[in-house]
């Protein structure tokens, strides 16, 4: 009898993971730049690093995910992208009125490493949830849709001069690796990475031609 159950279990979570969406989500890994206070962003684990970390996770466990995590809430600086690159060769200075889109709540990208296929990648994301938790991610906190504001922002370009525009803010980071475990079979073994946006606002900077 418990065997029957135990294979019944594993087949609708079979089920599930081919039927859920695959993560697929793209922002902060576009950015222009990350710069992190302290530790390193996802992307930039060495695979030394990486097997080092797996130990931590490579725990036999009959449901659910084991985390370890590398950089918890580590504070974060960004600059997402240039909005505008003005230059001015003439004799007069050169006036505009520029509408700026922003972030105006918090939001909590999430990324995953690794060419994981269709399936343990369905099992991520069944347990996104529990990962955050474990991690010390606080969802309660956060959107996963942020709202966005349009801002006037007024631009005098001064004759012989270039302006840029470009957005930036602050965010904090949180990453290391997990395993997902469904009836003592590792389904999925990988870095992650979650990244809350605290807040987002122009800047911008005039230099001489």
């Amino acid at each position: 009898m418990k065997k029957f159950i135990v294979a019944t279990l594993c087949f609708i979570t079979i089920i599930i993971c081919f039927t859920v969406e695959c993560y697929a989500e793209d922002s902060y890994e576009t950015f222009n730049e990350v710069m992190m206070v302290n530790g390193k962003l996802l992307r930039n684990f060495t695979d030394e690093e990486m097997q080092e970390y797996m130990k931590h996770v490579k725990k036999s466990t009959f449901w659910g995910v084991n985390v370890y995590t590398v950089n918890k809430n580590v504070e974060t600086t960004y600059i997402s992208s240039t909005l505008y690159n003005v230059e001015n060769r003439g004799d007069t200075d050169v006036s505009y009125e520029l509408d700026i889109v922003v972030e105006t709540s918090n939001k909590t990208s999430w990324s995953v490493s690794g060419n994981l296929s269709g399936t343990a990648k369905g099992s991520i994301k069944s347990f996104k949830t529990d990962i955050a938790a474990k991690a010390g991610v606080d969802y309660s906190n956060t959107t996963t849709s942020s709202k966005k504001e349009t801002q006037k922002l007024k631009l005098t370009v001064e004759k012989g001069s270039r302006a840029i525009v470009y957005l930036m803010g602050s965010a904090r980071i949180t990453n290391g690796v997990c395993a997902c475990y469904i009836c003592f079979v590792n389904v999925a073994s990988c870095g992650f990475e979650y990244f809350t946006l605290v807040n987002q606002y122009p800047r911008m900077e005039k230099r001489k031609l």
